[in-house]
């Protein structure tokens, strides 16, 4: 009874407010009771003071304060569009009004003028929606104008997103938001050199007005990422500027003292791949391949690379961590550990190094980088801020003499030294761990594993690498999960956990520190790759028992929250190097192209 009273209730309520508008609506037609005028262009439209008060705030407030307007009966909007005008009025007595591409800037500019939210919010999808090469200027400049800043955000977005066919018309060389674009890392462009080339043309274009802006300018500009810096000298406008001259003199410096080593390509000049990597037991047999993100092609690296690899340390225990252009290989055991991760934890002892080495895929070669500060094998390794950090593992000494590592330290590649941060808050074993942003998750066991024996994930920290600060973390999984049997990843930069014993996803939530179901994928072996990209999460490979292992690859799309298998990898492998690498196009070593 209660249920069916507030039914009737709710629709007879409904019911009333539209009888009561449609009652307003026969006033004005019938001209009854008018209390005020509002005047346009010599035309009168005679109104009730309550309807345009319930749907102007600008009214209201005419209404509610003593305004001259208030007294007189009447205001006069002599600005404002009479058909617009009388369009807002047909919406205030109907709830009704045809937004067009012949009316949407008019009403749009008195819906802002009067304060009409609801229509102002309809001509803001409406001209959101209708963004093209040839209006996104002039909306960036009305949204300005009128405060609009879903449309202004919208319009910035537009124009960035398609930056490269922009600049390339005639409204391009009188835009006003050209600085904008060159801050932004999402600018859509194919080069870095297609952005010089833009700005010199934007310049050129007023050069008596603008030639003061080139400098300031041009440092926006990522120069270090050109294929050649040479061609910028036939400027004109470079060439006598001595700012200018500076800053191509030190991109030149960067080209030569950290090629490959730079973490600020914007995404759309890059091709990104998922290499892989494995070095089988008897040490000598190696694979690698690659997988392209732009193409969804598989690549066998081939003879080249696994000549050059040949050079190229992958010691037991060991970690790969990809830097811009590059991959570093941090500590691992010498001598004759097995490489299977449950025979390696199990080794009675381990000779665990300190040495690193950095690989660089464009060039072939790899060198050693200076020694880790701590040996250590069986550890973490992510770059976070532009740093490669290490985290936890076990050092040299025999099992029960070698205790979990708590020491923590990070590797900056452009001034090549290694710096301790604060340690873990309890030793753990086998550490997974993933960067979000300046956080990185990290987790694990206080337990020992042995041969036989999985302990569940019982520890769960976050480092925040700006301050420096470790939180031990309590969040309910929900589930038990097997240590290592969980692989990390972050995808927009939020922590995803991906059990590969249940096949299914969760994601974390920081701000409730609660873990959230994000569907399953159809299957994934033990001991699978894992890989985080802004929008999808990679699954790869893995084994279901020693002798089954799979080739397997499923990709998880989350703005649309679907699995989808892909074509599986060259050959099966379990246990092996999984990284995300991104190259310029220029550089780009496995573009079958170039």
């Amino acid at each position: 009874m209660n249920k069916h009273f507030i039914l009737l209730n709710q629709v007879s309520t409904e019911s009333h407010s539209l009888q009561l508008l449609a009652a307003l609506r026969s006033f004005r037609e019938c001209s009854l009771m008018f209390d005020f005028t509002i005047n346009v262009a010599g035309r009168a439209f005679p109104c009730h003071r309550c309807v345009l008060a319930a749907s102007s705030d600008f009214f209201r407030a005419m209404f509610e304060v003593d305004m001259l307007e208030r007294g007189d009966g009447s205001v006069t909007l002599d600005d404002q569009c009479l058909d617009a005008v009388s369009a807002f009025l047909d919406f205030a007595y109907s709830g009704e009004i045809l937004i067009t591409n012949g009316n949407v800037d008019t009403l749009f500019q008195l819906a802002a003028f009067l304060q009409v939210s609801v229509l102002l919010r309809a001509c803001t999808e409406f001209l959101i929606g209708s963004l093209d090469l040839s209006n996104c200027l002039y909306l960036i400049s009305i949204a300005e104008a009128y405060g609009s800043d879903s449309l202004l955000q919208s319009a910035k977005d537009f124009v960035v997103q398609n930056f490269c066919d922009l600049s390339k018309t005639q409204d391009f060389l009188n835009m006003q938001v050209l600085k904008i674009c060159l801050r932004s890392d999402a600018l859509n462009v194919p080069s870095e050199e297609d952005v010089v080339t833009s700005l010199l043309r934007w310049i050129h274009h007023d050069r008596p007005g603008r030639g003061q802006l080139l400098p300031s300018l041009l440092s926006l500009t990522r120069l270090h990422h050109l294929p050649s810096l040479e061609t910028l000298h036939s400027d004109v406008l470079l060439q006598e500027s001595e700012a200018c001259c500076t800053l191509i003199s030190q991109a030149q410096d960067q080209q030569e003292q950290h090629s490959g080593l730079h973490t600020d390509a914007r995404p759309a000049t890059t091709q990104s791949y998922i290499y892989i990597h494995k070095t089988e037991e008897n040490g000598e047999t190696r694979h690698a391949f690659c997988y392209c993100l732009g193409t969804n092609q598989w690549k066998d690296l081939g003879k080249n690379l696994l000549e050059a690899a040949v050079m190229f340390p992958d010691p037991p225990g060991c970690c790969f961590t990809s830097y811009a252009e590059k991959i570093f290989v941090t500590g691992g055991c010498r001598g004759s550990c097995c490489r299977a991760i449950h025979l390696h934890v199990a080794q009675p002892s381990h000779d665990a190094t300190d040495e690193a080495w950095c690989f660089c895929p464009v060039t072939l070669t790899c060198t050693p980088t200076p020694a880790m500060l701590k040996a250590r094998t069986m550890h973490a390794a992510v770059t976070c801020l532009d740093r490669v950090y290490v985290i936890g593992g076990r050092t040299r000494g025999s099992t029960g003499e070698a205790p979990s590592l708590v020491e923590v330290e990070y590797y900056n590649p452009l001034t090549k030294t290694w710096c301790s941060v604060s340690p873990l808050p309890t030793a753990i074993f086998y550490p997974e761990a993933t960067s979000c942003g300046s956080l990185i998750y990290t987790l694990g066991s206080e337990v020992e594993f042995t041969e036989t024996f999985n302990p569940l994930l019982d520890c769960f920290f976050c480092y925040d690498a700006q301050k420096d600060q470790w939180n031990r973390l309590v969040a309910e999984f929900g589930q038990f999960f097997h240590a290592i049997l969980v692989k990390a990843v972050s995808n927009n930069d939020t922590l995803h956990l991906c059990d590969l014993s249940t096949y299914k996803v969760y994601s974390f939530c920081p701000e409730t520190c609660v873990w959230k179901g994000q569907g399953s994928f159809e299957c994934a072996g033990f001991n699978a790759g894992a890989v985080g990209t802004r929008d999808r999460i990679y699954i790869l490979g893995g084994d279901y028992s020693p002798d089954e292992i799979t080739d397997d690859v499923q990709v998880y799309h989350s703005e649309r929250s679907e699995w989808e298998e892909l074509s599986p990898m060259p050959r099966a492998l379990t246990e092996f190097h999984c990284q995300l690498i991104s190259f310029t196009r220029h550089r780009d070593p496995w573009d079958a192209t170039l």
